[in-house]
């Protein structure tokens, strides 16, 4: 056994041992270095109802990760001549129009690095979905009524809705359908010859969404909706598996060449894509935005990445071209912190001895209060933080979630437990504090008082 052998062994045995212990139903994990497929993972449930397994051709909703398949094929068009980066939106979409006049100065450039002004979308209409042809550009014409956050160029401020309009786009240059451009152009010219952005093409081989819930509280069911829309095709439904991914993140480590031998993108385009277009204001894995693309450093590496999150679905893709390295890591819940899996990942790649994957303690915490109360649940915390060998990681909002979880359900009592806990957790959040109050207001408090509980 090689060396990337037996590092692909140790991978795939760290990843077992998560997904059995952690708190979720699906993963897929694809996995580059050096030039070469490291490792194609696939672990799990795909469906908690029919106890289907995820297999090598489950695909995944990608949710957000679709936005640089969007930024690749506006690069293709500017290669090509078809697109201008610094033309109008009003030159390629005459019918494009705001509340606001300042839409005539929006550039493609600016709505792929979101600098466009461009308010954030707030209702995906996921439980209301349409799947017609013209739902796009009847989404895009729907816009008419918005107005800008701010002077077009001005400022970074995330968009979807810039990504729908430059999907709009992509279909009037081509001549084609948005899904149809992407498939014939991107996708299958890198290999992705599984993967689509319209769901009817793959609907029977797609992970189930799930949330939490259920009669347990704090458990994991089958999401009611499932996130897709063929108007926010170019923002988020892009379906893929492992194995695709890590022909796509091939492709982009070298600059445009396909593991086939095909170019989609001319190096060139990458000098623009990934330079620093706007800050961001994010951490330091995104303190900036490039096309498409987040920008910036991890322990000393340049890092290129995306991540998503829809309704029963989470997906988190980066690159580290200059190390040879790439990551896209996918799973059929909402509520996992992504982080907690591609780090880990990421530094058992670099070198790391790490010998498990840390899992989240927002469950255990949460199913002790329910069980047993605050003060058994936050001695159980206390407990299993103090080991030698942390096992569990705390992340804020995942206590939210489970509150949330409860509360939707009608156990109100129970939510204000779990966040009585995450209040002594995290003492210094207002976000805890001030829903705790809004519990208290409206009469859902449980007898623990969070004001006298301190770790």
């Amino acid at each position: 056994m090689n060396n990337h052998q037996e590092l692909a062994a140790r991978l795939h045995g760290l990843l077992t041992e998560f997904v059995v212990y952690e708190q979720l139903p699906g993963l897929a994990v694809g996995i580059v270095k050096d030039n070469q497929m490291l490792l194609a993972g696939e672990y799990g449930t795909a469906n908690l109802r029919s106890g289907d397994p995820v297999v090598r051709g489950t695909l995944f909703h990608q949710a957000s990760v679709s936005k640089t398949f969007v930024a690749t094929a506006l690069m293709q068009l500017a290669e090509r001549g078809k697109v201008d980066l610094d033309g109008s939106i009003t030159a390629y979409l005459p019918y494009f129009k705001l509340e606001d006049e300042r839409y005539r100065a929006i550039t493609v450039r600016q709505l792929l690095n979101h600098t466009s002004g461009m308010p954030d979308e707030d209702d995906y209409a996921w439980d209301r979905p349409e799947y017609d042809e013209e739902s796009l550009e009847r989404y895009v014409r729907g816009l008419r009524h918005h107005k800008l956050r701010s002077e077009p160029g001005a400022a970074f401020a995330y968009s979807n809705i810039g990504y729908e309009i430059l999907g709009e786009v992509i279909a009037k240059v081509s001549g084609m359908s948005f899904e149809q451009y992407m498939k014939t152009s991107v996708l299958e010219p890198a290999g992705m010859r599984s993967s689509s952005f319209l769901k009817r093409e793959v609907e029977t081989r797609i992970a189930v969404s799930h949330v939490l819930g259920g009669p347990a509280g704090i458990g994991v069911q089958v999401s009611k909706v499932f996130p897709y829309n063929r108007a926010h095709g170019p923002s988020s439904t892009l379906y893929t598996n492992a194995e695709d991914m890590c022909r796509y993140m091939l492709m982009h480590v070298n600059r445009g060449l396909a593991e086939n031998g095909e170019r989609i993108l001319q190096p060139d385009s990458y000098e623009m894509m990934w330079r620093p277009h706007a800050e961001t204001g994010y951490g330091p894995d995104k303190t900036h935005v490039g096309l498409g693309w987040f920008l910036g450093e991890h322990n000393g590496s340049r890092i290129l990445s995306h991540s998503g999150w829809d309704t029963g679905f989470l997906s988190h893709l980066l690159l580290l071209p200059d190390d040879g390295i790439a990551i896209s890591v996918m799973t059929n819940c909402d509520y996992l912190w992504l982080d907690s899996v591609t780090l880990p990942i990421l530094d058992v790649v670099r070198g790391s001895t790490l010998r498990h994957m840390k899992r989240s303690a927002a469950y255990p915490v949460g199913a002790w209060a329910l069980s047993d109360g605050v003060d058994r649940a936050l001695e159980e915390y206390r407990r299993f933080m103090d080991m030698e060998q942390k096992t569990h990681y705390v992340e804020e909002f995942q206590f939210m979630q489970v509150a949330d979880a409860l509360s939707r359900s009608g156990r109100r009592e129970d939510a204000f437990r779990v966040l009585t806990c995450a209040a002594a957790i995290f003492p210094g959040s207002t976000a805890i504090s001030g829903r705790l109050r809004e519990f208290s207001k409206d009469g859902g408090g449980a007898n623990d008082s969070f004001s006298q509980i301190r770790l």
